[in-house]
């Protein structure tokens, strides 16, 4: 309705969508309209001009060329609107499976679309015609299949793009069946690509169908077609150079007419986007604004459960423990008897081009500890992270060594990654906002969840959704249900991503980079939430991060990354006090000179190590 309001705004627009609408009343009732029989001969009246009878005169057998023309309307937008729609499915179709299947399935279908193009429409469709019959589906047939490609380059371009996005690979990780994916994440989000290109596509199909009806390809005489009477009034332009007239000016208003609406949905969809895109900005960077729109004042004296609860009136202090002093001790390491959960041996991973990113990495998460990968951009922890997740990007893949969950090797496909998602592996992310799908209600989105990975039925879902919110210390589940992302602040976001995460009890939850995109406060009480579901699930966590303060807030063991490889690994107070690696050493004095110490100089020096200034050894 936003997009068909925009149009209406624009005098352009609106005229063609005031053509356009006359030409689906007469492609629906055209020959009701018409005031004479199309077909009716009057051999006594040939060839005559413009009267109070026959309003654009008759043709060379007397045919009321009116008449023909309303009636012709229908079969000439039809057909053009079947190639369209054989077009779109099959270029849609094929794109969807290119984006989301291996590769050499990709390599077919693009070879394939690309030879479509090198075929010239009229010649294959008039073949087409002469090996399935004459008819005007045929020839749509025709039409449509090299009319996909269009369609299978500008779908692929647009899914790719939003296949790689956030809040794909969110759904992907909380274990939404693909079908569902594509159906409530991908396909709104390229719908404004999909009506331009229909609309670019309607209109150079409609000049092909009267190219094809001009020769007389799928329609024989006396069926009146749009193409068809302009083939017929060639031999008498002589004696009546108006007649075609009719016919000539319907094709050209009315591919003039989708032509103006194609650019204006053009238009109106990047203008759309930039609005919503400063919107979803302009609240979210406020974080503090409530379902009405309105936010509270700040206050310094304000703690910071207060100050998110005074925002939006949602967020239980009672349900969520207040953050207590910094730092937070941790809850202590694991019973080191116990059996790794994770174990992960000689990690090595690649691009194609044989780069390394990840380079013999050995790591291991005991169950119910909390470990943390500590480490620059670009030191492979993330890389490593998703090799666990079996969500590498397109380019990357793992070329040696284990990953073992549980005992089960994950590498040599022992288990399914889409049996862990969502249900023995959470994730939690940075800048919650970009992991949520934009089009779909917060609510929405949770109940996806709750039905399609935990099964619930759907009488149970509401249920289940509120006792989610309400264990984040979220209070009116059904008011935040009802809202879209950019309508929450972060902080209510990570609380709804959490909620997500530990939905399905799984045994372990992998915080990347989660309190990242937030203030001090609200990540103060993001890590306060996190030990406490830690505790209240019996949860066994990995965080990565390069902020020194989260990690000892909450890890009780630590791996230090650099360059794709582990350099120190050890009790997280043990490589905080007395790192043994240069780079860690660094790491520390870089946060001692540019941390909260720097406030206090005197303190400062006195307390701060010496900062090592020669490079790591690899």
């Amino acid at each position: 309705m936003t997009t068909f309001r925009a149009l209406l705004a624009r005098p352009s627009a609106l005229a063609a969508l005031i053509v356009l609408a006359g030409v689906a009343v007469l492609t629906a009732g055209g020959g009701l309209l018409a005031p004479y029989d199309p077909l009716a001969q009057n051999t006594s009246d040939v060839l005559a001009g413009p009267s109070a009878a026959h309003w654009l005169g008759t043709d060379y057998l007397g045919r009321d060329i009116l008449s023909r023309l309303l009636a012709g309307t229908r079969l000439s937008v039809l057909a053009a609107l079947e190639a369209v729609l054989i077009a779109l499915a099959l270029g849609t179709g094929a794109a969807l499976i290119a984006v989301f299947t291996v590769s050499p399935v990709r390599w077919v279908l693009e070879r394939v679309f690309d030879s479509f193009m090198a075929l010239p429409f009229i010649t294959f469709a008039v073949a087409v015609g002469a090996l399935l019959g004459n008819t005007i589906h045929a020839a749509m047939i025709a039409v449509g299949i090299l009319a996909s490609p269009t369609f299978f380059r500008v779908v692929r371009a647009a899914v790719l793009e939003t296949a790689h996005s956030q809040f794909v690979e969110a759904a992907r990780l909380l274990g939404v069946p693909l079908p569902r994916l594509i159906a409530t994440h991908v396909l709104p989000r390229i719908v404004p690509a999909l009506l331009v290109t229909s609309a670019s596509a309607l209109a150079a199909s409609l000049l092909v169908v009267a190219s094809l009806t001009f020769l007389g390809v799928g329609v024989q005489p006396p069926t009146p077609t749009w193409g068809g009477m302009l083939s017929s009034d060639l031999s008498y332009l002589a004696v009546r150079p108006a007649n075609p007239v009719g016919p000539a000016l319907a094709i050209m208003v009315t591919v003039a007419a989708l032509g103006v609406l194609a650019d204006r949905l053009r238009d109106v969809g990047s203008g759309a986007d930039g609005h919503a895109a400063g919107r979803a900005a302009g609240t979210v960077s406020a974080g503090t604004a409530g379902a009405d729109g309105t936010a509270a004042d700040r206050t310094a004296t304000d703690g910071p459960a207060a100050r998110e609860s005074a925002a939006d009136g949602r967020v239980d202090d009672s349900a969520a423990a207040p953050a207590p002093p910094w730092p937070l001790r941790p809850l202590g390491w694991a019973d080191e008897t116990a059996p790794a959960l994770v174990e992960i041996e000689g990690l090595q991973v690649s691009t194609d081009s044989g780069a390394p990113l990840v380079r013999g990495v050995d790591l291991q998460i005991p169950r119910g500890a909390s470990v943390g990968i500590l480490g620059e951009s670009g030191s492979g922890k993330t890389m490593t992270v998703r090799s666990l997740l079996g969500v590498l990007p397109g380019g990357v893949s793992v070329t040696g060594g284990s990953i073992r969950f549980d005992g089960r090797e994950l590498t040599a496909g022992e288990v399914s990654w889409k049996d862990l998602h969502g249900r023995r592996l959470g994730t939690v992310f940075q800048d919650p906002a970009a992991w949520f799908t934009p089009h779909l209600t917060v609510g929405s989105q949770i109940d996806e969840v709750l039905r399609r990975t935990l099964g619930l039925p759907r009488r149970e879902v509401p249920a289940a959704r509120a006792e989610l919110l309400a264990h984040v210390g979220l209070r009116d589940a059904e008011r935040v249900a009802r809202q879209y992302p950019h309508e929450l602040s972060g902080g209510m976001l990570q609380r709804i991503l959490l909620a997500i995460a530990v939905s399905g009890e799984p045994d372990l939850l992998i915080a990347d980079e989660a309190t990242t995109a937030l203030d001090v406060t609200v990540q103060a009480e993001v890590l306060t939430l996190l030990t406490r579901l830690r505790r209240e699930h019996a949860l066994t966590v990995l965080m990565i991060s390069h902020d020194l303060p989260v990690l000892a807030h909450s890890c009780d063991y630590l791996y230090v990354f650099r360059d794709g490889v582990v350099v120190e690994e050890g009790p997280t107070e043990t490589v905080l006090h007395t790192p043994r690696h240069p780079y860690t050493r660094t790491l520390i004095a870089d946060h001692t000179v540019f941390g909260l110490d720097a406030a206090h100089p005197t303190g400062a020096a006195q307390a701060a190590p010496t900062r090592q200034k020669e490079a790591a050894p690899l």
